[in-house]
């Protein structure tokens, strides 16, 4: 656990204008070392002495009303007092039971969400603190502080984030960020916080020639400069205007900029060009000491190493990131779905170890996408279905790839048991097939996924294994198993690249959560 805090060490004590991020080099040092060293430095010194908790609202410390006031003549009036949605579900003042029939059914969806200043996709992160019920809960109550932030500022412009960042600093208030509110993690939840909202940054701008600041020898790359908040429906449309296309998420409703970005952020066509963290050309941010700065790899290149892939809310606030485009390209996709016919549960896992066995081969040789196994173990229904593609090509050498699926299938050992459909579409750039394949899903819930990185050995090595572990996980679990098919050959061929994500990204070809 040390060992996981020490890069936050560096890097996320507010005020500290002088640190970097590779003053110490953590990952080559034994612990012992690491400590020993960090321990003589100024940075480590004043960072044990800051006040070990966040100042919360009935404390003395928290700032008063006239401290929010100026903070809020600071931002130009972006300042938002924090005021539930759901309230309106509630005893008191605010209840209105037409309105929260509608809240209700408004909360359910990733488009709403993600324009409330307020409002989180997975709601357990934040204790759910006030649900909205179709007007049911008039004898309820609504703990609004149970884990929102307090207030939030509705960021238009970077010097927003800049008196954002050192109010938290001056009063020891928690900071938190959102942007889209997708967060898996937590991290864009929190109680007694200041929240800074970056979604209303949506600024966008294509350039053939871009070249990174102070980089002169820097090789001109098409791009797109994007600001934080801007979603991803709309910047695959303006892709689309100018023939591009970008390395997107799976979800129109996600912020292009904020955690999906920070995280690696993998994409249905990462297999040909890379995760999406890999396209960052340069990112502008406010560091922890609300300095406004630019990062790439000749200009502040300690914080363009630590923001691919050392995850979001972690070492400063992006405001908008530069990416790589690509003339956009036909989609070529297969929709299979297979099925267990009988109640032989033991021959469909035994079935899907050798599915996930054949995922290597498929990615080496271009074909990505997501599958799922779903269905109820008890009852024996459970099925497989993947959307699987390929940049460019054509369909019949797609359905030469999986042709050893259906051989499979039909064999005398499974034909049986096991069922098989497949329907082809062909589109004709991806603006389309993200249009059509990725929608809006419904929220709120409170589930945790957890996930895992799956390389060539992990899928090949000992099939009876991975059936039975497929088997232990999925029972008595009512559900879905969703596998990414996210990895293999456009992501390996960055894996000279020195950057802080997850190096098990460039062996993985499947990324596998429950």
């Amino acid at each position: 656990m040390i060992y996981l805090c020490l890069p936050i060490l560096l890097v996320l004590t507010p005020g500290s204008s002088n640190m970097k991020l590779r003053d110490v080099s953590i990952s080559g040092m034994h612990l012992f070392t690491a400590l020993t060293y960090l321990s003589s430095t100024r940075i480590f010194a004043e960072a044990t002495n800051r006040p070990r908790c966040k100042c919360q609202p009935k404390q003395s410390c928290w700032p008063d009303s006239h401290a929010w006031s100026r903070l809020n003549i600071t931002t130009n009036g972006a300042l938002l007092k924090t005021v539930p949605p759901g309230i309106v579900c509630y005893p008191g003042p605010a209840y209105d039971k037409e309105a929260c029939e509608k809240i209700s059914e408004l909360s359910k969806l990733h488009t709403w969400i993600s324009q409330s200043p307020f409002n989180v996709m997975h709601a357990g992160w934040n204790g759910n603190p006030c649900p909205p019920t179709n007007g049911t809960e008039a004898n309820g109550t609504c703990n609004s502080l149970l884990g929102d932030p307090v207030y939030v500022i509705n960021v238009t412009e970077p010097s927003q984030v800049e008196a954002g960042v050192k109010f938290a600093a001056k009063y020891n208030v928690r900071l938190i960020v959102k942007n889209t509110g997708h967060e898996f993690l937590g991290r864009s939840s929190g109680a007694h916080s200041l929240s800074i909202w970056t979604h209303n940054l949506q600024s966008v701008e294509f350039s053939e020639n871009f070249k990174p600041e102070s980089c002169p020898q820097a090789k001109p790359h098409s791009a797109v400069t994007v600001g934080a908040g801007l979603q991803w429906k709309e910047l695959v449309t303006q892709a689309g205007k100018h023939g591009k296309l970008v390395v997107t998420g799976g979800n129109p409703t996600v912020g292009c900029i904020g955690g999906f970005l920070q995280g690696g952020g993998h994409s249905p066509i990462s297999n040909k060009y890379g995760l999406a963290v890999d396209q960052v050309l340069e990112f502008k941010l406010i560091t922890p000491a609300g300095k406004y700065i630019t990062a790439n790899e000749c200009e502040n290149s300690d914080y363009f190493w630590a923001l691919r892939g050392g995850g979001g809310s972690t070492f400063g606030v992006v405001t908008s990131a530069t990416l790589k485009t690509y003339p956009t390209q036909p989609m070529i996709t297969a929709v299979q779905s297979f099925n267990l016919t009988s109640d032989k549960t033991d021959i469909f896992w035994e079935w899907m170890a050798y599915v996930h066995s054949e995922i290597p081969r498929l990615s080496e040789a271009g074909v990505m996408g997501y599958s799922f196994i779903f269905g109820n173990a008890n009852s024996g229904q459970l099925s497989w279905m993947a959307l699987l593609s390929t940049v460019g090509g054509d369909i019949d050498k797609l359905t030469e790839l999986l042709n050893p699926l259906y051989a499979n299938a039909t064999t005398s050992r499974y034909e049986n048991d096991i069922s098989w459909s497949q329907n082809n579409i062909t589109f004709p750039d991806y603006q389309s097939f993200f249009t059509a394949v990725f929608q809006p899903e419904t929220v709120g819930g409170t589930a945790v996924l957890p996930s895992r990185l799956l390389d060539g050995r992990a899928l090949t090595e000992d099939p009876t294994l991975f059936a039975a572990t497929l088997k232990k996980m999925w029972s008595p679990f009512v559900g879905a198993y969703l596998g990414h098919l996210v990895g293999g050959p456009g992501v390996a061929q960055y894996k000279n690249v020195d950057m802080a994500l997850n190096p098990a990204w460039r062996r993985t070809y499947n990324h596998f959560s429950k």
